[in-house]
């Protein structure tokens, strides 16, 4: 065998079913914190144990968030140091479309290593990323995919200056109670008209980057009593309570 090549299953952290959930803990029994990182991740951590002391190279199609934020320095740290992996070619974030109904486009990056050190690495950069891309060389290619030694920013929980400390982003945090697809909208607001003047507008990354919206029930001001009359959404109102409590 010379080469693994693959485009393995994009799927993020927070969207894992039960099924890949378990198997991608198995696969990372030995790293902590591995909650953070994409399901496609898990094939690097394979493949990178599988090659040891040969010089087999591997590439994978992957969701750009593996170069990106917290988990560049979660997985690669160890890709580098642990396992002696070295990325040799790289495509930058391209846009990936789906020419399906109701898909959306993914933003990929195509990442090629191995334990071999190799000269004449080349980097594609696309200007367009729906256009084609220009070569580079780089004498080393880091896990962020630019040509600069393996200098990685790892997860740490106290701030480097005297600032406040951040223990949670910007993050719908209702197990998905409060939004609604366009389809759900119109169902939900048919079976119950009086939710649509507690509905509004709701745009997420998803939407900010392949258009359109979702809704979200905005119950700011809402007093019980208008809550009364709204069964369904009331259910939503607690179904939200029960989540919140469940995740602490």
């Amino acid at each position: 065998m010379s080469y693994i090549l693959g485009n393995p299953p994009f799927s993020g952290a927070m969207v894992m079913d039960d099924q890949a959930r378990e198997s991608f803990g198995e696969v990372f029994s030995d790293l902590k914190g591995a909650g953070v990182l994409d399901f496609v991740a898990a094939w690097y951590w394979l493949a990178a144990k599988f090659i040891q002391g040969t010089p087999i190279e591997v590439g994978f199609v992957s969701t750009n968030s593996i170069c990106q934020g917290e988990q560049v320095g979660l997985l690669w740290r160890p890709m580098l140091d642990r396992y002696g992996m070295r990325i040799n070619f790289a495509h930058r974030t391209f846009k990936w479309s789906n020419e399906a109904r109701g898909k959306a486009a993914v933003h990929c990056v195509i990442i090629g290593f191995s334990t071999r050190d190799k000269q004449g690495k080349v980097i594609f950069d696309y200007e367009d990323m729906s256009g084609e891309p220009q070569q580079l060389t780089a004498s080393n290619i880091n896990p962020y995919l630019i040509d600069a030694p393996d200098l990685l920013l790892e997860n740490r929980k106290q701030p480097i200056s005297d600032v406040p400390l951040m223990r949670f982003g910007s993050m719908p945090r209702d197990g998905g109670n409060l939004l609604f697809t366009q389809e759900d909208y119109d169902e939900f607001t048919e079976l119950e008209p009086g939710a649509r003047k507690w509905m509004r507008p709701y745009v997420g990354s998803a939407e900010f980057l392949n258009g359109g919206w979702r809704w979200c029930l905005w119950l700011k001001g809402a007093a019980p009593s208008d809550l009364r009359g709204l069964p369904n959404t009331l259910d939503r109102v607690e179904k939200t309570g029960s989540f919140e409590f469940q995740v602490g």
